[in-house]
């Protein structure tokens, strides 16, 4: 079943992006490791609160937004309407071709993913990255055992961890950040 938010969800989301958008948002797209020229996929993207800080660091490069909902990519493309190297997509996995992105992000998405469709999910994000590609994510700490779940699928995709730390992120608590190399 696809959620579609609700009113009060998108409101919240609204208002904690237009008071926390720098010490949240903006703070994990700057640490994105990127020159300017990659093409980059930002998974679950949601109203478009990472993008926004995203794409203006593409200054040769291009975003690839991807949502299952409707509600979410109709917003997200409102929020980056003044970036030309974006391109949106309402799916739930990613159907690009194999090797097609330098880097793939995931803010507070994979958790929400039921288990029985995670594994696809992560097999076809990492099969979406080129070699020497890079996937991160940040999930919220209080999910354990889904960050287990999570962790594990990735290792058996033989990606390398090369970094990981938890941060602590207003209004949503404590989050696992960890960046992987294909």
């Amino acid at each position: 079943m696809i959620h579609e938010p609700a009113r009060l969800e998108i409101f919240l989301t609204k208002l904690a992006f237009f008071f926390y958008g720098k010490s949240v948002y903006k703070a994990f797209a700057d640490r994105l490791p990127l020159v300017g020229n990659e093409r980059v996929l930002d998974f679950g993207c949601g109203m478009g609160t990472v993008a926004y800080y995203t794409a203006r660091r593409l200054t040769d490069g291009h975003l690839t937004c991807i949502d299952i909902s409707e509600r979410w990519l109709k917003i997200c493309r409102k929020t980056l309407r003044g970036y030309k190297n974006v391109t949106f997509l309402h799916a739930g996995a990613p159907a690009q071709p194999e090797n097609s992105f330098d880097m793939v992000y995931c803010h507070f998405v994979l958790h929400d993913i039921a288990d029985s469709e995670l594994e696809a999910v992560v097999t076809a994000l990492v099969k979406s990255l080129k070699s020497g590609g890079i996937l991160i994510f940040r999930e919220p700490l209080n999910e354990a055992e889904k960050l287990n779940i999570i962790k594990g699928l990735i290792s058996q995709s033989q990606l390398i961890l090369k970094s990981s730390r938890i941060t602590d992120v207003p209004l949503m608590g404590n989050a696992l950040e960890s960046v992987y190399i294909k």
